[in-house]
């Protein structure tokens, strides 16, 4: 895939299919040490390429109901292929799974929450102690 240029590094993402599914590696793998998980569209040009147990990831849905790219990820604890949409690294909640010959979708897909705005500390201004007043000087009055 040498249309994908990685982000980190100065090389091309190349389709590999590891333990955990199918992933883009830099071409320079191991040595450069980029991956990320493909998303279904950039899958759909190379499908000759594809090895046929995966051809069912071309046929995943291409984008959740808000509009964001699909992106095939592996459920280790189901051992399966899934699709799921992402905004800024963050899961957006919509996964599509592949069950009994058809995509399965859960969820929809929910803005990311934002960083609570931190609250601006005001400064104080320190009490200065009391003043004492000074004592008062008594005034001899007259006929003491």
């Amino acid at each position: 895939m040498p249309e994908l240029a990685c982000v980190k590094v100065e090389d091309h993402y190349i389709l590999r299919d590891g333990a955990s599914g199918l992933f883009l590696a830099a071409s320079k793998f191991p040595k450069n040490r980029e991956t990320r998980p493909p998303f279904v569209d950039e899958l759909i040009p190379h499908q000759a390429e594809i090895d046929p147990k995966y051809h069912f990831l071309l046929d995943a849905p291409l984008k959740d109901d808000a509009g964001n790219r699909s992106q095939v990820r592996y459920s280790r604890k189901t051992k399966e292929q899934y699709v799921m949409t992402d905004v800024d690294g963050k899961a957006t909640g919509w996964k599509a799974f592949f069950d009994g010959g058809s995509w399965q979708v859960s969820g929809t897909a929910k803005a990311p929450k934002k960083k609570a705005a931190s609250k601006k500390k005001v400064a104080r201004r320190k009490k200065s102690p009391a003043k004492k007043a000074a004592p008062a000087e008594t005034i001899p009055q007259e006929g003491d």
